[in-house]
Formats: structure tokens, C-alpha cells, sequence
């Protein structure tokens, strides 16, 4: 007996894109294969894959539903709110303008701190967004990220 795709559903959450599929192996036994795809480019995609063999499935559900009640029940350390009455655009998506920006002041030497207080984010924040617009490596190592 070939492998063969017995079942298969999808979703996306965020940027990426979840995979299930219940499969066989050459010898008639099911496995459930997940798969991560994120993309990461144009054209590119990062995956992940991690197969689960029957024996595995039952505690594999029991767990998910553990960790999942964990999720929706436990209260977040922190609020939003109370995030931003010290950085007051905490969350925030990113816009352009603030990337532009970002650039330049980080170009000009600005250090993390005074790109805090100017953005209304915390350093995290900052350090993350530099690396994600790739100005570490863009300007040189001038900077400490």
C-alpha cells in the first residue's frame, strides 16, 4: 500500500497558514502531519512539519485542549491599557511614515532610548522593528540594536 492522504483541512491565523493531514504509511498505518507555512518573502515560505503517529494522537488532543483552556482562561499580566500610559503607541501597527522615520533618526545616530521617547514605544519595540527593516545590517554596526 502507498501513502495515502486520507484527510486534510487548513487554516490561517495571522501571517501564517496551519495544514492538517491524516495520512497512511506504506504499511497502512495513520499519522497526522502538521504543517506551518509563513511567508517570508515574495515568493519565499518558511515551514515547519511535525508528524504524530497514532499512539501519539489521543495525548496530542488531550493537550491541545489543556493548553488551549490555559490560553483563554488565564488573565494577561499586563493591559493595553496599562502598557500605554508609559508608551502610548504600544501595539500599534507600524505605518510607513513611522518606518520612514524610523530610518532616518536611526541613520542620524539617534540611540535606542531617544527612539523610544520619540516613537512612544518600549525599546522591545524599537530593536524589533529595526531588525525587521533590516537597519542593522543596511547602516553597519555603528549601532547597538
Amino acid at each position: 500500500m502507498k501513502n495515502e492522504n486520507i484527510f486534510s483541512t487548513k487554516f490561517q491565523a495571522g501571517n501564517r497558514t496551519y495544514f492538517l493531514d491524516v495520512k497512511t504509511t506504506k504499511d497502512g498505518d495513520r499519522y497526522l502531519k502538521i504543517s506551518e507555512s509563513k511567508r517570508t518573502g515574495e515568493t519565499e515560505f518558511e515551514r515547519h512539519q511535525i508528524i504524530v503517529f497514532d499512539e501519539g494522537i489521543d495525548k496530542l488532543a488531550e493537550k491541545i485542549t489543556e493548553v488551549a483552556n490555559k490560553i483563554r482562561t488565564d488573565e494577561k499580566s499586563y493591559s493595553v491599557d496599562e502598557k500605554r500610559k508609559t508608551h502610548r503607541n504600544a501595539y500599534q501597527p507600524w505605518t510607513d511614515e513611522d518606518d520612514n522615520r524610523l530610518e532616518l533618526l536611526y541613520c542620524e545616530g539617534k540611540s535606542i532610548t531617544e527612539l523610544t521617547e520619540l516613537f512612544g514605544r518600549n525599546s522591545g519595540a524599537i530593536r524589533s522593528r529595526i531588525k525587521k527593516l533590516e537597519l542593522k545590517e543596511k547602516y553597519g554596526t555603528q549601532h547597538r540594536v
